[in-house]
């Protein structure tokens, strides 16, 4: 079985919502985390039929504060494991 290897930055105020999910977790599972984040991100993109866009949509840009509007992370991980 082969595997690779992913260092992953992520930048505190680009994603407030995924690095409040990561400070929840323990270091030594945060690796975990976000394979299941990513696996979960992969059914979605599949089921919607997202995945032949080869573009990617931030939710905000580093300037930009996000709106009230939104739904917490957390919210949107738990409807989708719902699912599962």
């Amino acid at each position: 079985m082969s595997s690779i290897r992913i260092v992953v930055k992520i930048p505190t105020g680009t994603y407030p919502e995924l690095i409040a999910d990561l400070n929840q977790v323990s270091p030594r599972e945060r690796a975990e985390r976000l394979r299941l984040l990513a696996m979960i991100g992969l059914r979605d993109l599949r089921q919607t039929g997202l995945r032949s866009q080869p573009q990617f949509h931030p939710l905000h840009t580093i300037n930009e504060k996000p709106t009230d509007s939104k739904v917490p992370a957390s919210s949107l991980i738990r409807k989708l494991t719902q699912n599962l």
